[in-house]
């Protein structure tokens, strides 16, 4: 066994040997190449011989050699890729482990540019692209539209990285790679994607300006939540857009929209406040008074910031986005105000609430009033009444304008007092009470009394009384007193004999027993026509039985006595009586005759011419009442009756022929005055 171990070592060497040293007698032979100028990465065919099964394709020289890429092989052809190598003449060479073929020459030439996408799919003068695809390399240029690259760099043949000019206009554009083996177009949308930094309010409501902030905002269209802001009130620039929250709009993220598919979204939604709406019939009550709580209905609450009543700020709470609770807050004025709701979305007014206010100011018309009778009560806040009372006790509303004043008939077991109004809000009083007007009673009065003068009437109740006499055209006049006890009448000059009457607003009326208006005498006549004082005279008249007094001389006299004789009186004429008419007095007043009464007085104030004279001499005499001379006589008053006549105011008399030296008597009705001085008679 020992024995066959190294011949076996020994045989295995010797073929080793023989192996090494074995002789190339089958290189590849390369004997065309077809096409002979192609494309990077297209395929081209090798003729040839003994290939074998592991040859390697070159394309290139030396260390600058790149092997190429086998599809498919055979002995005699191989079908390989035109590897990425410098354009232009190159050679091909073919090896296997026999050797090496001889080069042959081939063209290499740049193949037509392809592109995968371009990243970002849009982006603003200035910015990088990634331009992504084949055959990028060989670039010769890059423009957008007629504009070159600021600036370009081929990062691999399926990359390269291009500059957008900062010049270009934003737009659609059309990116154009020319490279050595073709060109490409692709459209390219110039500009950047809208980008929202921020906005404010973060919390609005429709109507009200949002301020947007970012940047690529150029012509773009602003949408809340999808609602587009209109744009004839957007204000823009590239980093601000200012424009009005749509009425659409609701709660949601804010974008802006450049050139219909570049959209920026802002990070935070925006809160939209909607205006409160107040519900049909929504208000839980629709009058009320100050500290009334209730419930308004209606939508969009949440936001609701302040409740007023008017211009009354009142106290609410938020119950639900639909139910607001209010207090009713206190107010000056009464009456119909709107509740108006106030929130970040803005505002809404109610239909009128009615306000009611204590009743006040209270004032009544008449201030007496009989039963039975209305009364009329005027004030402030006399809405939604409740009661009515008069000296406390109730008394039912006739007719009522609401708020301003009210009627009720006075009751009749009323008694005076004042007048209580009472609402929801509370009751006022009347500062002054209503005299509820009994019945008039008359306990004194005169039976007859002068026409047109006053009359005096005593009793109870008689305050504002209207006393109607008989035959009387209109009620008598007041004459100065009007009091419950005392009143003052004067009697109407067409009152007749009859009763008359006291009417108050008491429905009763006091009826009189009868009395005789006196009204002044008239018809006055006398006889005889003349007399002396002393004498006594009889006076007749009309109305003559209330004679008080009687004067002669026209009044001036003193007062005359006199006794009253069935329809005449008979008077005693005064002392200082004097020629003129007879005046009469009753309470009516004083009347006079329409003729005169001549008074017989004693003659005054003699004086005669000349003084002496005789037989048939005529003597003048001077002095007072000479008309009253009945008879002129001599020598003392014995001679015979001188004869004499009255010559104006004086008497001229003829001597007798008895006459004798001395006074002169003359003699009146009234009496004889015989002269101080004496004549003297001659022969």
């Amino acid at each position: 066994m020992k024995n066959e171990l190294p011949g076996f070592f020994w045989c295995l060497l010797l073929v080793y040997v023989a192996w090494g040293c074995k002789v190339e007698q089958y290189p590849p032979e390369l004997w065309a190449v077809s096409p002979n100028r192609y494309e990077i990465g297209r395929p081209v065919e090798l003729k040839g011989a003994q290939f074998g099964d592991s040859p390697r394709v070159t394309f290139g020289q030396a260390e600058a050699a790149v092997e190429a890429a086998i599809q498919s092989k055979t002995d005699q052809s191989l079908i390989v890729i035109v590897p990425r190598v410098a354009t232009g003449a190159t050679q091909i060479q073919v090896a296997n482990s026999q050797g090496m073929t001889p080069p042959l020459s081939f063209t290499v030439l740049q193949p037509q540019p392809a592109l995968g996408n371009v990243s970002p799919a849009n982006a603003p003068p200035g910015a990088t692209i990634r331009v992504l695809g084949e055959n990028l390399d060989r670039i010769q240029s890059v423009k957008f539209d007629t504009t070159s690259a600021t600036s370009f760099t081929v990062v691999s043949p399926s990359e390269v990285q291009v500059i957008i000019p900062t010049r270009l206009n934003r737009g659609q554009s059309t990116l154009v790679i020319t490279t050595e083996g073709g060109q490409f177009r692709f459209p390219y949308l110039v500009a950047g994607t809208p980008e929202i930094t921020g906005f404010t309010p973060k919390r609005g409501r429709a109507g009200q300006e949002v301020v947007i902030t970012g940047r690529y905002f150029t012509d773009g269209t602003v949408r809340i939540n999808r609602a587009l802001v209109d744009p004839a009130t957007i204000r823009i620039t590239d980093t601000e857009i200012k424009g009005v929250i749509p009425k659409e709009a609701s709660t949601g993220r804010i974008s802006v929209t450049t050139f219909d598919k570049l959209i920026g979204t802002s990070a935070d939604s925006m809160y939209i406040a909607n205006q409160p709406t107040i519900t049909t019939g929504g208000l839980g009550q629709t009058e009320g008074i100050v500290g009334d709580k209730f419930l308004i209905t209606g939508l969009s609450f949440l936001d609701v910031t302040s409740v007023t009543f008017g211009t009354t700020a009142a106290t609410f709470r938020v119950v639900s986005d639909t139910q607001v609770e209010v207090t009713v807050p206190a107010r000056t004025l009464p009456g119909e105000v709107a509740i108006t709701l106030s929130g970040l979305g803005g505002s809404v007014s109610s239909q009128p609430f009615l306000y009611i206010l204590p009743p006040a100011n209270l004032t009544f018309s008449p201030l007496r009033r009989g039963k039975n009778k209305l009364v009329s009560v005027t004030g402030q806040n006399l809405t939604r009444i409740t009661q009515v009372t008069l000296n406390g006790k109730p008394v039912s509303v006739h007719t009522r304008t609401e708020g301003t004043d009210l009627q009720f008939f006075v009751p009749t077991d009323a008694t005076s007092g004042p007048i209580a109004v009472t609402n929801r809000a509370g009751t006022t009083t009347s500062t002054k009470s209503l005299t509820v007007v009994q019945t008039p009673v008359v306990t004194d009065y005169p039976r007859r009394a002068a026409v047109g003068r006053r009359m005096v009437l005593k009793g109870q109740n008689l305050k504002d009384g209207v006393v109607q006499f008989a035959g009387a055209a209109a009620p008598a006049v007041n004459d100065g007193r009007n009091e419950d006890t005392e009143l003052w009448v004067i009697v109407p000059n067409d009152a007749q004999t009859g009763q008359f009457t006291v009417t108050t607003d008491a429905p009763e009326v006091f009826p009189s027993e009868l009395f005789t208006p006196i009204r002044p005498v008239t018809n006055i006549a006398f006889t005889p026509a003349s007399g002396k004082a002393g004498a006594e005279i009889v006076v007749t008249g009309q109305v003559i039985d209330d004679v008080t007094d009687v004067r002669f001389g026209g009044g001036a006299s003193l007062s005359a006595s006199f006794r009253k004789e069935a329809t005449s009186l008979r008077v005693i004429i005064p002392a200082n009586a004097t020629d003129g008419t007879i005046c009469l007095t009753n309470p009516a007043g004083i009347a006079c005759s329409v003729a005169k009464f001549n008074v017989y007085q004693l003659v005054s104030g003699l004086a005669f011419t000349p003084k002496t004279g005789k037989t048939g001499t005529e003597i003048t005499f001077t002095g007072q009442h000479l008309s009253d001379v009945t008879e002129v006589r001599f020598g003392a008053g014995n001679s015979s009756p001188a004869t004499f006549r009255l010559v104006g105011n004086t008497l001229v008399a003829t001597l007798p022929p008895d006459a004798t030296t001395g006074t002169v008597c003359l003699t009146t009705p009234a009496g004889t005055i015989c002269t101080l001085e004496a004549f003297g008679v001659t022969n």
